[in-house]
């Protein structure tokens, strides 16, 4: 299992807790590390510095024709994307990336690399979802910026809900966040049926959480 190469995406909508899924397996499994994300976003001196690879447009833009970036975004004018020579840096540690993408990013990765790719879609109801939203970001007296985005999440996560039924062929499976313990022993479990070949969710199976999730957007 150390020695084979492989990446673990996790998906799902802004506030199911996808990073904290990250992390907890990270702490789990032992031989996992988080890919940093590239970016040309400035730095902000808010103790995320770690969480990036800081490149010049330029940089970026060569990037991406020397085929290193797999995939990107653009967001607020800045550049967000995945390195291959990221992949391969956690690689030469003896580790295995682990990072956290949209339904987007697991399509271009599966298309890109040519070592297994395995994705996890980690969700709860948008209720709940929203409720995590609110006690993380509108805290106090959150500025305009800070409830527009907020709210612009929330959006987003009705439509990629409404989405999920066209998108089960991107993921090995759908996974509750409801708890944090269950939903960890889960997916381990889940990676451990596809490190031994097996399938852990057949296309009936996540089609009829796809379609139930979808029903609330």
């Amino acid at each position: 299992m150390m020695n084979d190469k492989y990446i673990i995406i996790i998906s799902g909508p802004s506030g199911g807790g996808k990073t904290t899924v990250a992390e907890e397996l990270i702490a789990r499994l032992g031989n996992l590390e988080m890919s940093r994300s590239a970016t040309t976003r400035a730095k902000r001196n808010d103790g995320k510095e770690d969480e990036y690879v800081y490149l010049t447009v330029e940089e970026f833009r060569s990037s991406i024709a020397s085929g290193d970036v797999l995939e990107y975004t653009e967001y607020s004018g800045n550049f967000y994307g995945t390195r291959k020579t990221e992949f391969e840096r956690i690689f030469a540690m003896g580790k295995l990336p682990i990072l956290v993408l949209d339904y987007v990013g697991v399509k271009s990765l599966r298309e890109s690399l040519d070592y297994p790719v395995y994705a996890f879609y980690i969700h709860t109801s948008l209720d709940e979802a929203r409720r995590r939203l609110e006690a993380r970001d509108l805290i106090g007296e959150p500025s305009e910026k800070v409830k527009s985005t907020f709210e612009r999440r929330i959006a987003e996560n009705r439509k990629d809900y409404a989405k999920l039924p066209e998108l089960t062929e991107r993921y090995d499976a759908f996974v509750k966040n409801d708890s944090l313990t269950d939903c960890i022993d889960e997916i381990c479990n889940h990676l451990k049926e596809l490190l031994s070949g097996g399938i852990p969710m057949t296309e009936a199976e996540k089609q009829a959480v796809a379609q139930r999730l979808s029903q609330q957007a």
